[in-house]
């Protein structure tokens, strides 16, 4: 989907926002970041840089909905992670959100995946 790649000072890491956000705070945390990954900025203005990466077509339609003016690597990946775990038809139907236009924000994109996933909840 979205592969972050992360600069701080020497340091440098690599993380699938796919991945678990406890899994990328502690690799940042490894290389001298203590910034929760919720604060941590897109628009690089400081010593951390955060380059994002999409690795496909789901990747690009999610990055090109990303702000990076307002919107946080904690708050990317929370969306990214929500995609990933979505079944099939929950994925489908996302994806054709995004395709239609209807998902327009990253936060936008968290609120809707929040409500498919709680949906498939309660038709189980």
């Amino acid at each position: 989907m979205i592969t972050a790649s992360v600069n701080f000072f020497e340091n440098n890491i690599k993380a699938d926002l796919t991945c678990r956000e406890r899994e990328i705070q502690d690799n940042l945390n490894k290389v001298g970041v203590i910034t929760p990954i919720s604060q941590i900025p897109l628009n690089n203005a400081l010593t951390l840089q955060v380059h994002l990466y999409p690795n496909d077509e789901v990747g690009k339609m999610v990055y090109d909905i990303v702000d990076f003016d307002k919107d946080t690597l904690g708050n990317v990946q929370r969306l990214c992670r929500h995609i990933y775990c979505f079944n099939q038809q929950n994925a489908q139907r996302f994806v054709e959100m995004l395709e239609n236009g209807t998902i327009t924000s990253v936060s936008q994109g968290i609120a809707t995946a929040q409500r498919l996933r709680e949906k498939s909840a309660q038709v189980r």
